[in-house]
């Protein structure tokens, strides 16, 4: 082979693995959510924090991307106070106030065709 087709040849690869790379690792396909702990107590110190996160074609998280998002308290609006909203990181932090019920969350993103739905549990503190 001449040196030219050598080049020519690792150009094409190199475009095609970048492609490849774009289209299965950077691309966003969908987001999840993660709720930690996914249920709360009704004491005022019990927290939780809602994250969005973006997946790839592969299953895992996109890299180098986030992804905007608004909540909505859809249930529940008075058994919780809102720490922290993060719109651009996706995340949102609450705390319970004390109260027994169940809260209701939506999530709007642009990466989502519907929005998803979100119950966290404020369960009754027992000793």
């Amino acid at each position: 082979m001449r040196k030219n087709d050598v080049v020519v040849t690792l150009i094409a690869l190199l475009i095609l693995v970048l492609i490849l790379g774009y289209y299965f690792l950077y691309n966003i396909y969908e987001i999840k959510v993660e709720v930690n702990p996914n249920q709360l107590y009704a004491d005022p110190i019990s927290e939780a924090e809602i994250k969005v996160i973006p997946i790839n074609a592969l299953g895992s998280k996109a890299l180098f991307r986030s992804t905007e998002c608004e909540f909505e308290i859809i249930e529940g609006k008075n058994l919780i106070e809102i720490i922290l909203i993060d719109k651009v990181n996706c995340i949102m932090k609450i705390k319970s106030k004390g109260y027994e019920g169940k809260v209701g969350i939506k999530i709007y993103s642009k990466h989502s065709l519907f929005p998803q739905y979100v119950e966290i549990l404020i369960l009754p503190l027992r000793v």
